[in-house]
């Protein structure tokens, strides 16, 4: 898993920079049809990082959710039982 996310980290970089590189190319150019592929280029420079922080957020919650899951499995023996028996004999 950990080659996967770097795999994909260096991917995110090389069009991250492809896309400044495009973007300031743009910037120089002056026609009409560059100024749509500049404003594509800008919103893309932000919807992409952002795009994959609330990936690796979503991921990490998940991961950590699905832990916390298996250890309030009904075939696990964590004590939940003993506790429940614990109140069950005060009352």
């Amino acid at each position: 898993m950990k080659k996967v996310k770097q795999i994909l980290a260096i991917i995110c970089i090389v069009v991250l920079l492809g896309l400044y590189i495009a973007t300031f190319i743009l910037a120089l150019a002056d026609n009409s049809a560059t100024m749509f592929m500049f404003k594509g280029c800008v919103a893309c420079t932000i919807f992409i990082p952002v795009a994959a922080y609330l990936y690796l957020c979503l991921h990490k919650y998940a991961m950590t959710r699905s832990k916390r899951r298996d250890c309030y499995s009904p075939d696990s023996s964590s004590g939940d039982s003993e506790e429940s028996a614990g109140t069950e004999q005060k009352q």
